[in-house]
């Protein structure tokens, strides 16, 4: 399941290179940061691609690595982790010159890994929506950003921020 979310996410890359080859003003950012989710209670690291379809349309896939988190649940210690697949679409509000902000919808995929002290690993899939937002603040070739969203079926908040590099 996930080789096909990630191959997916790989031919969509491709046919928007291909696209921006004929759209001058289509832009690509490459960015990275931290994240924490709420739903282990762990950071994280965070990287993600981003494609200015037209406009202020943009468009991208983003992937999240959080830290294992062991917590102690009946008696036990708990290894707790969790790898998650977005794939979002937003539009920005350009507030001042170098500030916008913009709304965010998206998909979800996360792959939970509980394991238990002395038993087998439990892990499972759990697709999403993504409903959030986010402020980009522009310097001179990158931009930092600050991005709360709220993840539909893990009733969790996820808040990643970083930086983007114009390619």
């Amino acid at each position: 399941m996930i080789m096909k979310v990630l191959t997916g996410c790989l031919l969509v890359i491709y046919q928007l290179l291909a696209a921006k080859a004929n759209a001058q003003e289509s832009r690509w950012l490459l960015g990275t940061g931290i994240t924490y989710c709420s739903y282990i209670d762990s950071p994280g690291l965070n990287l993600n691609v981003t494609y200015r379809v037209v406009g202020n349309l943009h468009i991208g896939p983003d992937f999240s690595a959080l830290l294992t988190r062991e917590v102690l649940e009946n008696g036990k210690t708990v290894k707790k982790k969790e790898l998650e697949y977005n794939f979002n679409a937003s539009y920005l509000f350009e507030v001042k010159k170098s500030i916008s902000l913009y709304p965010l919808l998206g998909i979800n995929l996360s792959e939970i890994t509980l394991h238990p002290e002395g038993e087998e690993a439990n892990k499972r899939l759990v697709t999403a929506l993504n409903i959030g937002g986010g402020i980009e603040y522009q310097l001179k070739k990158f931009r930092l950003f600050l991005e709360p969203k709220y993840v539909t079926e893990l009733s969790k908040l996820d808040i990643a921020t970083g930086i983007l590099f114009e390619l």
